[in-house]
């Protein structure tokens, strides 16, 4: 009979699978198009956007698909903005990374962090089988094998934080925090392991587990980047845009 078991996600050491589903991986599709177009470069203004990152330290952030929603964040927030009418540099590292011309001729510097706080709720199931082939092994120090099979709930939360900077000093002119509202959605991994997974190594060698979370953040990518683009407003960039010109004479 099957034990079920609670656990906290990421306090396990890696462990190996010891089957593989026919699941075929589904690559997560993050787009975000603009739901109408100013004309090119009529807000007069010259944005340099620094590419998002994930203000957390997870070890997941850095795998898919997390890490390919921030880097097509970069690249939706670019249309965005072309699409507001600005003028775009970048998308660059950071602001360290902008040469001399490109600060001299941005009005300003955008950069973009992605707090999630995703919280697993996560359990596994533990059976126990007898290994026949130890049974009879002196050496062995039990015939009895565990594996595990993981389910439970995620829920994927958070902000969107972005400021705005004077180009050539850093100093912040402007700060938006975009809640996102909580999504809630189960899942039930494929795979068997010989030990308890993190989320990572699930999220890297259970296909089913990458496809639910995947689509799933694909939607919570969309209602983000909705959102931001409702609170960009090019008039109010403007007068950012100003106030980042004077903060620059300041420091000179």
């Amino acid at each position: 009979m099957a034990t079920v078991l609670w656990l906290l996600a990421g306090c396990t050491p890696q462990r190996q699978t010891t089957t593989q589903p026919p699941v075929q991986r589904i690559p997560a599709r993050f787009d975000f198009s603009p739901p109408s177009r100013a004309q090119v470069a009529s807000a007069g203004v010259t944005i340099a956007i620094v590419r998002p990152i994930y203000v957390g330290k997870n070890p997941e952030y850095y795998i898919p698909p997390f890490n390919e929603m921030a880097n097509s964040m970069g690249n939706d927030f670019e249309e965005m903005l072309t699409a507001k009418g600005f003028t775009v540099r970048g998308p660059f590292g950071s602001r360290d990374e902008m040469v001399y011309n490109d600060k001299l001729n941005s009005s300003f510097v955008l950069e973009i962090g992605i707090d999630i706080d995703p919280r697993y709720n996560r359990k596994y199931y533990a059976q126990t089988k007898t290994d026949w082939s130890k049974v009879f092994d002196k050496s062995a120090a039990t015939a009895q094998v565990k594996s595990y099979t993981i389910a439970g709930e995620i829920t994927l939360a958070g902000n969107l934080v972005i400021n705005a900077k004077s180009s050539q000093y850093g100093e912040l002119l402007w700060k938006k925090n975009i809640a996102l509202e909580p999504s809630s959605f189960t899942y039930k991994g494929l795979l068997t392991w010989n030990g308890v997974p993190t989320i990572a190594e699930e999220l890297k060698q259970d296909n089913q587990v990458y496809n639910t979370l995947s689509t799933e953040l694909e939607q919570f990518y969309l209602k983000a980047l909705q959102l931001a683009w409702q609170q960009i407003d090019p008039e109010e960039m403007k007068t950012v845009a100003e106030q980042g010109k004077k903060a620059d004479k300041k420091g000179n």
